[in-house]
């Protein structure tokens, strides 16, 4: 049994390891299968919460390596399943990256899901996060727009949040260097 262990902890660390490979070269960091968002730095955080091309590239580079389907750039390239599966993959990401940004000015409590390594998020995504993809973190008791937020509807705090993205993206990336 401890044989089926090792072997799957290093196809892990080789995923990881592919995985990984472009976002060295774009960053300038190492990183390693434990590297989950909650680890990144602000710099990397910073590049990928905007969104936008620069972003989905770096994001299909580091998934498509992940799951061995080739660079990046060659995304255009997949069928059809592949590339709804890498979208979804790239959205779920995008949208944690957001959370861990809003978490960094305070303005979200914990979330389980930012601790979790990037290679398994990937790897399990089908298995065990698509269904909880359009879940979120609760506001901190903290935030000026928190009495507005428990006044939601619980079904609709989501929406709510979601909704102080583009404040927390501006406010993240103005004030990225003095979180650190």
């Amino acid at each position: 049994m401890a044989g089926i262990i090792d072997i799957n902890e290093g196809r892990r660390r080789v995923a990881a390891k592919k995985g990984f490979a472009p976002w060295s070269r774009r960053f300038s960091i190492s990183f390693n299968e434990n590297t989950s968002i909650r680890r990144l730095d602000n710099s990397v955080i910073g590049y990928l919460v905007r969104g936008g091309e620069d972003s989905a590239m770096a994001l299909y580079e580091l998934i498509m390596a992940t799951k061995g389907l080739g660079p990046g750039m060659r995304f255009d390239y997949l069928d059809s399943e592949s590339k709804m599966y890498v979208t979804d993959i790239t959205l779920f990401l995008l949208d944690l990256i957001r959370f861990e940004a809003m978490y960094r000015l305070g303005w979200l409590d914990e979330y389980a899901f930012l601790s979790v390594p990037l290679v398994d998020l990937i790897a399990n995504f089908k298995d065990q996060f698509s269904a909880l993809r359009n879940s979120a973190p609760v506001l901190s008791q903290s935030h000026p727009l928190f009495r507005q937020y428990l006044a939601e509807y619980e079904g609709d705090r989501n929406v709510f949040l979601r909704k102080l993205i583009p404040e927390a993206i501006k406010t993240f990336c103005d004030n990225a260097l003095q979180l650190e």
